[in-house]
């Protein structure tokens, strides 16, 4: 009697691992949010975070330089604790004030986020988000746009 109960057991438990695991990853694409700052002095960094060897996140940062497109581009480079990322946000703050910021979701190596930059200065600040519940500001710097 105590050998069926414990198969029965078994049995459900294994049922239960693999019902949890037959689900397809959900597809999102990232999310872009645009707020306008009515006032603004100055734009100014702050230091970045620092992050430990185990969970970090490499990104690379890119700026266009065609006066009618000033993209600036953040793409997902990888890193060691890749395992660990949920999210990643990038956002830039523009001379006028103005706010942008694009999310990517779980990003694979290579996925990136294209954001609206000016013919002026622009503040691009990328903040990781791991599984753990820690975030981490991880680049925070001034891009000029090139004449």
């Amino acid at each position: 009697m105590k050998a069926q109960i414990l198969v029965l057991v078994i049995g459900l438990g294994i049922f239960l691992l693999v019902a949890g695991c037959t689900q397809a990853p959900q597809e999102t694409a990232p999310m872009t949010t645009v707020t306008t700052v009515p006032t603004f002095t100055e734009l100014t960094t702050e230091p970045t975070d620092e992050v430990p060897g185990e969970q970090s996140i490499l990104v690379s940062v890119s700026r266009g330089t065609l006066s009618f497109d000033p993209t600036i581009s953040v793409e997902f480079r990888g890193g060691s604790g890749i395992i660990l990322l949920s999210a990643i946000d990038a956002t830039v703050t523009r001379e006028d004030g103005s706010v942008e910021t694009a999310r990517m979701i779980e990003p694979d190596i290579g996925e990136s986020v294209e954001l609206s930059g000016s013919t002026g200065k622009d503040r691009v600040e990328v903040t990781v988000y791991l599984k753990n519940g820690r975030s981490y500001r991880i680049y925070d710097e001034i891009l000029e746009f090139r004449k």
